[in-house]
């Protein structure tokens, strides 16, 4: 069975002063999409929210004005609301074990230490969920891992970031069009 996604989440901070910190690139996936479809977000019930017509469904696309670390009570809100199942939403965020410009995906696993994925487990009861994970780069040594994520990306980082937005976005199209599991299949035999 391939099935399909219904919410995609990216997990960020909202506001001017975390608009550019490592720790918005969930918030940096979904405003990549909904640029790529000329999608606007609205404000509903505390998250910004918008919805693409995909081939053969509705799609929503859901950034929590909740900060990272409460993301899950946006997101179990909006499930219950619009009775989406755990195996349709897939999480955007940032994980700084990763390099920057590369991703990781995952069907289910715990936190890793991320505070809004922590969130999300806790309020939808499982680990079940799939997910990307957005590489931020790993942490200096001489850095704590929370002012780390709140501090803004370089210059340089360009690049590779916009490297991390077309494969977002390709991603997404190809769940839309052929679903998850396929999608991952696909990225598993590319790599």
């Amino acid at each position: 069975m391939n099935k399909q996604i219904r919410l995609f989440v990216g997990l960020g901070n909202v506001g001017e002063k975390y608009e550019n910190t490592r720790h918005n690139m969930g918030f940096v996936a979904l405003d990549e999409i909904a640029i790529s479809k000329q999608l606007e977000f609205k404000i509903w019930n505390n998250m910004l929210v918008s919805f693409y017509e995909g081939p053969g469904n509705r799609v929503y696309l859901l950034k929590p004005m909740t900060f990272v670390n409460y993301s899950g009570d946006a997101v179990y809100f909006f499930m219950k609301y619009y009775r989406i199942v755990l195996e349709e939403i897939f999480v955007f965020y940032d994980d700084f074990s990763i390099p920057l410009g590369e991703y990781r995906v995952r069907m289910s696993g715990s936190s890793g230490g991320h505070n809004g994925i922590n969130s999300i487990i806790t309020r939808v009861g499982s680990r079940s969920f799939p997910r990307m994970k957005l590489g931020i780069g790993r942490i200096p040594c001489f850095i704590k891992s929370k002012d780390y994520v709140l501090s803004e990306f370089k210059d340089n980082d360009k690049k590779k970031i916009d490297i991390i937005k077309k494969t977002v976005v390709d991603f997404f199209d190809s769940i839309c069009e052929f679903g998850l599991y396929k999608t991952v299949s696909k990225i598993a035999n590319k790599k």
